[in-house]
């Protein structure tokens, strides 16, 4: 998937409802109300937090090339897409954003310090200096190679054989394959730059980068999926325990002990906006969450009428005509997951 099919993606299922902006927040993997609520109402949790570096001039740049490309229409509210940019058939990208949430990064980070020593242990080189400075990476990373044995080359040979047949099985193309090694560092080879790998494939920075993260993730399902016993092991603290965010998970906890919207406001010390925002990404990720505490069934029905009769998730556009729903009544129905209405 390259950067601005990336943007297309999420525009066309946003069309109209959300402003040009939105998909640079999602992309980012802004963790405010409004962001983590159109994930579930939109069904973007692929994408979410692929790109958290982000740079707003460089998303403003792309978004300038849809519009002289004839994608995007003039609209100074929303997204407004062309009927060449629906017309557009994008490949389904492996991305899982909501799942991973940045931790390929670390995954990576792990994976390069690790194949750096193994590339100068086999050849009998003790000393070089680390890929990866970050010191928290470094101490796990010697406690791992410690726990394999990393000096035996049996350890090494099967480690190198578990990477390629996972990278193998993953699915990416080659290009994708080529891309996440040759950003790796070995023994008197170091790791391409950004720069260097989009230069030799004609693409774009961003278009490597998101690559990378695409190959990642499909590669990363496949490790969990398949559990290679030395692979697995860099997989710690990478897979997400929860779908919610960990703010919203601690929102939960006293939610389930009988406190109240109000009293969790007051014991957390957040706004009740903030604790509201919470209660949204619970609608949108537990298949048990009871919205029958803060919605009546009339009312949360008549919301998803509304919803679906003018085909919007505008919440001031179904807010002008149920005024008596709230806005916070109206993102938790629209939150809810199909199968529970």
């Amino acid at each position: 998937m390259l950067f601005s099919e990336l943007i297309l993606a999420i525009m066309k299922a946003v069309n109209r409802q959300r402003t040009i902006s939105s998909p640079y927040h999602l992309i980012k993997g802004k963790k405010s109300g409004q962001t983590i609520q159109d994930i579930g109402y939109f069904g973007l949790y692929p994408y979410f937090g692929v790109l958290p570096k982000l740079d707003k001039k460089a998303y403003d740049q792309a978004v300038q090339r849809l519009f002289s490309e004839g994608y995007l229409l003039d609209n100074d509210q929303v997204v407004d897409l062309s009927q060449k940019a629906m017309d557009l058939d994008i490949a389904a990208s492996p991305l899982n954003g909501w799942k991973y949430r940045g931790k390929e990064n670390l995954f990576f980070s792990r994976l390069s310090l690790i194949v750096q020593t193994f590339s100068h242990i086999s050849q009998q080189q003790k000393n070089f200096d680390p890929v990866v400075i970050n010191e928290e990476v470094q101490s796990w990373v010697k406690k791992y190679l410690k726990r394999i044995n990393f000096r035996d080359l049996a350890v090494a040979q099967a480690f190198k054989i578990e990477l390629f047949t996972t990278l193998t099985d993953s699915g990416s193309s080659e290009t994708h394959k080529i891309i996440v090694t040759e950003r790796l560092t070995g023994l008197a080879l170091s790791g391409l730059t950004w720069q260097q790998i989009a230069d030799s494939k004609n693409l774009s920075l961003l278009d490597v980068q998101l690559m990378w993260v695409e190959a990642l993730h499909s590669w990363m399902g496949v490790i969990e999926q398949s559990k290679p016993p030395l692979l697995f092991g860099l997989m710690e603290d990478i897979i997400q325990q929860s779908s919610l965010t960990e703010t919203a998970q601690r929102t939960k906890k006293l939610f389930d002990k009988g406190f109240s919207l109000e009293q969790i406001a007051s014991l957390r010390q957040l706004k009740t906006s903030t604790i509201e925002d919470h209660f949204v990404e619970l609608a949108m990720n537990d298949p048990f969450f009871n919205y029958r505490a803060f919605v009546n069934p009339a009312l949360f029905e008549a919301i998803i009428a509304e919803s679906r009769s003018r085909k919007t998730k505008r919440l001031r556009e179904i807010k002008e005509h149920l005024p008596e729903a709230s806005y916070f009544q109206i993102r938790l129905a629209l939150a809810i997951r199909e199968e529970q209405r």
